[in-house]
């Protein structure tokens, strides 16, 4: 199938098949756990993230994301696959939860891929380093869950590196404040989970190096595609490689502890060989393709699905990062 019919065939079968869905069974809810008390944990609801897969090189498919095994025979699934004609990659993905947690050491000057993470939250990673556009000031690019609390943050909130679940303490550990973010919506679709934070005074920092990978050599000139090759740095996995296997996924439930949040036109990736792309801690992990320029945002991952049945990782595309806070990346 074309690229193009397969858009149009998402928007068809979103509009006849999930959007009737979620009018009959309430608002979109989300089947992912978060660090907070089970008896927090929202009641998971039926729902379907559809995208675009690759057969071929000039062969696409419908990607049909199933965040709930309940709809594995559904007459939903079975409607959209009949639509699709059979051209359908229905996939199940199970629960995803933002990528929090587990254990770094602190690190000067402050490097890509370590932990980092407002004062109140565990740990998450340090992405990249950036520029705004309106005055060439230097920030540290992560998710808003990471340094800003999910919303909760203020300007001027301490940053740690190490996180505070890595024995990250203020003032001993503070390398920055938080400077904006992104606002994460309770209600509509979300595209960015990203978040930006100063520079203290006195602390060095290195923008290039990608551990372990060689050195960070720019942004993509092109988005990323099906089959495409990618690495990332993060605080938990350390450096990890995958292949993106779907894009444009939109109705991606995430759960957070605010609540079970919608992401549209995210990237879906899985590991390579028998390791997963991501664990809980690596979020905020800049992704970058076989040649080393940014591609992404690292921001939310499961333990479901994949061909090595390592679980997949999602991110936001660079370039709707680097916009939606007006900045540019140093490198």
């Amino acid at each position: 199938m074309h690229i193009d019919s397969v858009r149009e065939l998402k928007a068809e079968c979103f509009k006849q098949h999930i959007d009737p869905l979620l009018a009959t069974r309430g608002k979109l809810s989300g089947l992912a756990l978060s660090a907070r008390p089970v008896k927090l944990i929202d009641q998971p609801q039926r729902t379907i993230a559809l995208g675009i897969a690759r057969r071929n090189e000039n062969d696409f498919r419908l990607a049909v994301r199933l965040q709930s095994q309940a709809l594995e025979n559904s007459p939903e699934i079975e409607a959209i696959v009949q639509k699709a004609k059979g051209e359908a990659d229905v996939r199940y993905i199970g629960r995803l939860v933002k990528r929090v947690m587990w254990n770094r050491i602190p690190q000067r000057p402050l490097l890509i891929g370590v932990s980092i993470g407002h004062y109140r939250i565990t740990a998450g990673t340090l992405g990249c380093f950036v520029k705004t556009r309106n005055g060439d000031a230097v920030r540290i690019l992560s998710n808003n869950h990471v340094l800003a609390d999910e919303n909760g943050g203020r300007k001027g909130d301490a940053i740690l590196q190490p996180g505070a679940f890595d024995g990250g303490k203020k003032p001993r550990d503070v390398v920055g404040t938080l400077d904006r973010f992104v606002r994460l919506k309770k209600t509509g679709s979300n595209f960015v989970d990203c978040a930006l934070a100063t520079v203290s005074t006195g602390i060095q920092y290195n923008a290039k190096d990608l551990r372990g990978f060689g050195t960070l050599t720019g942004i993509a000139a092109t988005p990323l595609d099906i089959g495409d090759n990618v690495s990332k740095v993060g605080r938990t996995t350390g450096l990890t490689h995958g292949r993106v296997k779907a894009i444009e996924l939109d109705n991606v439930i995430v759960g957070y502890d605010i609540g079970n949040l919608r992401f549209d036109g995210q990237i879906e990736i899985e590991g390579t060989d028998d390791r997963a792309f991501s664990q809980g801690g690596d979020s905020g992990s800049l992704i970058v393709n076989a040649d080393r320029k940014a591609v992404a945002l690292l921001f939310a991952g499961g333990d479901q699905g994949g061909s090595n049945g390592r679980g997949l990782t999602y991110g936001n595309p660079i370039d709707k990062v680097f916009d939606s806070l007006g900045v540019d990346l140093i490198f």
